[in-house]
């Protein structure tokens, strides 16, 4: 019997009964003909590779600034969707795969509990253990209206939302030029933000918008100095000379020192 021949019965002895003990190459040569291409796992993919494809499917395109493109209605449908399922294959992926879903996108700050509630999108759940999920969070979007009493106050702002690597503000009132921006208050006690973004209704008071990123955006623990108007206001004497018109009604906050 050849050489090949030998080989070639051996190899269909296998396939009918497997063997009881481990059969080593140099027991078992294999011809170039009968060598199979080997099944790749998943975990045996470059480690780049696989945060690709987390990246895929666990990251959705940022939040939009304002509240005014019409797919931010909380009755829009969604179109934009995240599959966190992969976290749940095993522990390495989970690990590998958990800062793709929390620290890469961007969270919406609940209406009331800001960051200790948030949820991804509108059409997401809460997140439910977001006391321990929440440190992950590097990036929220949170909406304030301009025209009605503020549920929070600076020290939970300060707590939320100090250090983040993106804050986005989207001011919205029921009419234009209705209020002035006392609510906003609460926000310049907020330290360590790397971008402020804050956009909406924000006419009549854009030198406090840029004061207050300059607070927001400045060094954790750093001390700024009070805002003082550069110039009055071309809106203030609608805000001052309309009693009919709608105000904030929420108190003003005096800071702590």
């Amino acid at each position: 019997m050849s050489y090949l021949s030998y080989v070639s019965s051996l190899q269909r002895s296998s396939q009918m009964s497997a063997p009881t003990t481990q059969t080593t190459p140099a027991e078992m040569p294999s011809s170039p003909s009968s060598s199979s291409t080997p099944k790749v796992g998943f975990m045996s993919l470059p480690l780049e590779l696989r945060f690709q494809i987390y990246d895929h499917l666990l990251s959705i395109p940022p939040h939009p600034k304002s509240s005014s493109h019409h797919h931010l209605s909380s009755y829009a449908q969604p179109s934009e969707h995240v599959y966190p399922a992969i976290l749940l294959a095993n522990r390495q992926i989970n690990w590998e795969a958990t800062p793709f879903l929390y620290s890469s996108n961007m969270f919406v700050a609940h209406p009331t509990l800001l960051a200790t509630f948030p949820r991804l999108r509108n059409w997401y759940p809460p997140m439910r253990e977001a006391k321990t999920l929440v440190p992950m969070i590097h990036r929220f979007h949170v909406q304030v209206r301009l025209d009605l009493p503020l549920p929070y106050d600076r020290k939970a702002v300060a707590e939320s939302f100090s250090g983040l690597d993106e804050l986005s503000i989207d001011l919205v009132q029921s009419m234009f030029l209705g209020v002035d921006c006392n609510n906003l208050a609460v926000f310049d006690a907020v330290r360590g933000v790397k971008n402020v973004y804050i956009s909406g209704s924000t006419t009549g008071f854009e030198h406090y918008i840029a004061w207050l990123v300059n607070a927001m955006t400045s060094p954790l623990g750093a001390e700024v100095a009070p805002y003082e108007p550069q110039e009055d206001s071309p809106w203030a004497h609608i805000w001052s000379g309309h009693a009919n018109l709608v105000r904030s009604s929420i108190p003003q906050i005096e800071k702590q020192e």
